[in-house]
């Protein structure tokens, strides 16, 4: 590490960095219930001089930093919300609400982008250009990402890139994971349900079991990913809820399931759709029954630019050396709502390490998870990157 010593040495700011995100942990907020977090976050702007605007009604914030000198604009942001989960850590800053955790991390998201601000905010002398900063709420939920698209956080001024990270349990406080190109899949949600005939279970003849043709279905599905998709592409189909019946003697006339689908391809998310929807009609109506088939789509998928992420790729190394920084060799099938930002923008989303070294890795929560905790080291690491990321990014 060269000049960004000063920072690591400046306890003060790590400790302040520190005191955000312990509160923003004691108390979370569900995904559209984060006024309180945004209003604290909010006041600390404030407090600092940094310009601010609540957004999607008080959930939400844009904050803008102006260098001295004209040039690109730099979008970074975190997501603040939390989720439905009881907290077991026994930490002693332990979230206060109960059946709400921050067990995903964004409280650290969010103390890290509060530490870059407050970093490049006496730094506005050395900006080439325009820094914005994006607290938005709903990642686990609505897609609050598309929402502050719609409300113009991506305007006034118009933002040239995007920055985004999210802790990662699976790498040590001091690592850094690095994806070029697509890095987390589409998402869409699917709801069926399989119309029969209700009789007695004596007389099966009678009627049509939309048990048995549901059934059907779940394996026809199944044989969509594994006969229809290219193995060396990737899509994933799970049923996750299931229910038919109501008693054990008689043929059900109903059944309802939901499930999601997972691609990495725009032209696979629409190929399996569509012949998911086909296999599920076409069985349904080999066997007599009606089929309803309903899907919602989700997130699209997070592809990285390539520019962006050799920049933050070199940084990385520049700041914690190479064999901290690992490049990801396969995307994930799991979602994340940046995926609009980056869809908008040249963007790069990277994962940042957030475990003790001290701990070993079968002992590592994964996040979700009610005993989820991070190393606070990783915040001032964050914290250094993401100012470098920047600074790089308004160089002409």
């Amino acid at each position: 590490m060269t000049a960004e010593n000063r920072f690591f040495e400046d306890k003060g700011l790590e400790k302040e960095i520190q005191e955000i995100r312990r509160h923003l942990h004691q108390y979370p907020g569900l995904s559209e219930h984060e006024e309180e977090s945004a209003a604290y976050l909010a006041e600390k702007l404030e407090q600092w001089g940094i310009p601010y605007d609540m957004v999607l009604d008080g959930t939400g914030i844009v904050a803008v930093l102006q260098g001295d000198s004209h040039g690109p604009v730099v979008g970074l942001r975190a997501d603040i919300d939390a989720l439905p989960v009881q907290e077991e850590t026994g930490l002693p800053y332990a979230s206060k609400i109960p059946g709400v955790m921050h067990a995903c991390g964004h409280d650290a998201h969010a103390a890290i982008l509060m530490g870059t601000a407050r970093v490049l905010s006496g730094m506005r002398s050395q900006l080439k250009g325009t820094v914005k900063f994006f607290f938005q709420p709903a990642e686990e939920s609505i897609g609050g990402a598309e929402r502050m698209i719609e409300a113009g956080c991506l305007e006034n001024p118009h933002v040239d890139y995007m920055l985004g990270l999210h802790v990662a349990p699976e790498y040590e406080a001091g690592q850094v994971g690095i994806r070029y190109g697509k890095m987390y899949a589409a998402s869409d949600m699917i709801d069926i349900t399989v119309h029969g005939k209700g009789s007695h279970g004596a007389q099966p003849e009678a009627g049509v079991d939309s048990i048995l043709a549901a059934a059907a279905i779940l394996n026809g599905i199944q044989s969509v990913i594994s006969r229809n998709v290219a193995p060396t592409n990737s899509a994933v189909c799970s049923i996750g809820k299931i229910h038919g019946g109501t008693v054990r003697n008689q043929i059900a006339d109903c059944v309802e399931m939901s499930g999601i689908i997972r691609t990495l391809d725009p032209n696979t998310r629409i190929e399996v759709r569509n012949r998911i929807r086909t296999t599920a009609e076409g069985i349904g109506r080999v066997m007599g029954a009606d089929v309803d088939f309903h899907v919602t789509e989700s997130y699209g998928p997070l592809i990285n630019d390539d520019t962006v992420t050799a920049a933050v790729e070199r940084n990385a190394k520049e700041l914690l050396g190479e064999k901290n920084v690992f490049r990801e060799e396969v995307p994930e099938l799991g979602c994340e709502d940046f995926s609009y930002f980056a869809s908008a923008r040249p963007a790069c989303y990277f994962h940042l390490g957030c475990s003790s070294p001290e701990t070993a890795p079968e002992r590592r929560p994964v996040l979700h998870n009610s005993c989820f905790q991070i190393d606070e080291r990783c915040l001032m690491i964050g914290v250094v990157l993401q100012v470098k990321n920047v600074l790089a990014l308004l160089e002409p």
